[in-house]
């Protein structure tokens, strides 16, 4: 709708003999729904090049849109040179018949036009079980995935293993514990500050007793066992979420392929020794301060390897590539960026999403620790809970850029207080009025091109659409501002609206679906079945399932 206002406005510059590009006239949703269904500033960008006043080409303009009575109903000048356009209920009928593709799916912009794009997301260290936080990383990483492959890019997701270093070595002195106290050799008045606590790794030590047994000793060998197994149970869970990566990269193969030594060649004329260590001048790259890359004892910092690891990525050759971090990692943006420009790339290639923290919750109430991870609620446990569905929603229904609060209790609720139930019912609604339909044969002559769309004139019908046709720009913004949130709330949106329409016609007949002459149904299950693809696109890049029955909401019983 946007291209075709756009489109008018240019015939209508081009009929006053001023030249301005179709591709750079902007049209707007108005923020205040009574300024108009749609805005434009164009009188006051052309004010300085015609050198006029926006309102006198405004009124210029207006004058050869008028022309367009079939489009527009009405158009107004606002304030300094604004214009408003109210739209023609028919040229909302005539856009919504043109939603579908040449394969009956709906039109999606292509803004990514095949780039290639790597997103790195969740990379939980393999030594405990996953908490919220990590759910909340791996369920954004995985919708903005899902999005950007939707807007067209080709989209790798990759999961980084920290298999190497401190962790791994504690995580190995911990299975040393455990497995000394299960063979009854230490008791527990001998466990150290530095060892990993909770029942997952009693249990895992218990279970790989044996192969623990012919590493007694090497702590190095025993924590990359035990990390292969806890990776493995978190792609368990991840699979309870529809999570799959295309690639899980070992930090380890840094070192064994030589990543880090490459790295620190294309860095030489970059880094200077003092006091015994090697640093990295990234001050001469934007940092608030040099890094120290290798301590005086030899050992590296954990900056050494990310710059390997980020080398490795663009010699991959992506178009663009995303870093989704925790939001403690926000120290790690300026080096990091430093760091890629110092090996000769663009960094504006390189983006970063931190996601802010998680607060679990039961109603007011705060949920402390779990005796399962011996420190916190983990992921798993809220999905045996809640479910994936609610799990993935939840975690949705915030920007990243915002902390938090998942009520267990609220995502539990077979009501319309649950939002995912709410959405959910709404679709599950629509498919009951197709059954319904089918049962009478009132939906098998259905024919976009010669449909009469003009009986959809209530102001809820007309609501609906102009919701409805919001859909492509909904899915483009939450693609470029890397906020894949939007998309929930706006599928909210429609719901609302349905949900409202549909019990106005428990009193009002024209609000019903299933009554009336055979053109009105027809144009009603036309707008429906719009409503009900667009809430299964939207469903499809949350993750979250599309049930075709569900049990009327627990207000409704």
């Amino acid at each position: 709708m946007k291209t075709q206002i756009a489109e008018r406005i240019a015939q209508a510059l081009k009929k006053l003999e001023i030249h301005f590009p179709l591709e750079k006239i902007e049209v707007e949703f108005p923020k205040v729904k009574e300024h108009g269904d749609y805005s434009t500033n164009i009188a006051m960008v052309l004010a300085k090049e015609l050198k006029n006043t926006p309102r006198k080409i405004a009124e210029e303009l207006v004058a050869v849109l008028s022309e367009y009575k079939d489009f527009f109903q009405k158009i107004e000048i606002a304030g300094p040179g604004f214009i408003n356009f109210f739209l023609e209920p028919s040229a909302y009928h005539e856009a919504l018949k043109n939603v579908w593709d040449k394969n009956n799916e709906l039109v999606l912009p292509n803004i990514g036009n095949n780039k290639k794009v790597l997103i790195e997301f969740l990379s939980a260290n393999p030594t405990g079980p996953m908490h919220v936080g990590h759910g909340r990383n791996a369920v954004v990483g995985d919708v903005l995935a899902r999005l950007l492959e939707k807007v067209g890019y080709q989209v790798t997701r990759e999961f980084y293993i920290n298999d190497h270093g401190v962790q791994i070595r504690t995580l190995g002195r911990s299975g040393q514990y455990y497995y000394k106290r299960l063979v009854g050799d230490i008791n527990d008045e001998q466990l150290a500050d530095d060892v990993y606590r909770g029942e997952y790794l009693e249990i895992l030590v218990k279970k790989l007793k044996e192969e623990i047994k012919e590493l007694v000793g090497d702590t190095l060998l025993i924590g990359k066992l035990l990390g292969e197994h806890l990776l493995e149970k978190i792609k368990v869970e991840l699979e309870r979420l529809d999570i799959r990566f295309d690639r899980y990269f070992s930090e380890s193969s840094l070192y064994s392929k030589g990543k880090i030594d490459e790295m620190f060649e294309a860095l030489k004329d970059k880094t200077y020794e003092r006091d015994g260590a090697l640093w990295f001048h990234s001050t001469l790259f934007g940092d608030d301060k040099d890094r120290v890359l290798r301590k005086n004892d030899g050992s590296l910092t954990y900056f050494s390897p990310d710059i390997a690891y980020h080398l490795d990525k663009f010699e991959r050759n992506y178009d663009f590539y995303i870093n989704v971090f925790g939001a403690d990692h926000g120290g790690y943006i300026q080096r990091l960026q430093a760091a890629v420009e110092a090996l000769g790339y663009e960094t504006n290639r390189l983006e970063f999403i931190l996601m802010q923290m998680v607060n679990l919750k039961r109603g007011d109430e705060k949920v402390g620790m779990s005796k399962r991870s011996g420190a916190y609620v983990t992921l798993g446990e809220v999905i045996d809970e809640v479910g994936p569905d609610a799990t993935r929603f939840f975690f949705m229904m915030r920007s990243h850029q915002t902390t938090l609060d998942f009520d267990l209790e609220l995502a539990k609720k077979h009501s319309s207080e649950n939002p995912v139930f709410y959405l959910q019912y709404a679709h599950a609604r629509i498919c009951s009025i197709f059954n319904k339909l089918s049962e009478k044969g009132e939906n098998d002559s259905l024919s976009e091109a010669n449909l009469d769309l003009t009986s959809l004139d209530l102001p809820e019908e007309l609501e609906m659409i102009k919701l409805l046709l919001k859909y492509p720009e909904v899915m483009m913004q939450a693609a470029v501002k890397r906020e894949p949130h939007r998309i929930g709330f706006y599928l909210l949106e429609i719901a609302k609206l349905f949900q409202n329409y549909y019990t106005k016609g428990k009193l009002n007949p024209r609000y019903r679906v299933l009554e009336g002459e055979k053109e009105q149904i027809q144009a009603k299950f036309y707008l429906l079945t719009a409503i009900r693809a667009v809430l299964r696109l939207g469903f499809k890049i949350l993750g979250v399932s599309a049930p075709e029955y569900m049990e009327a909401p627990e207000a409704e019983e």
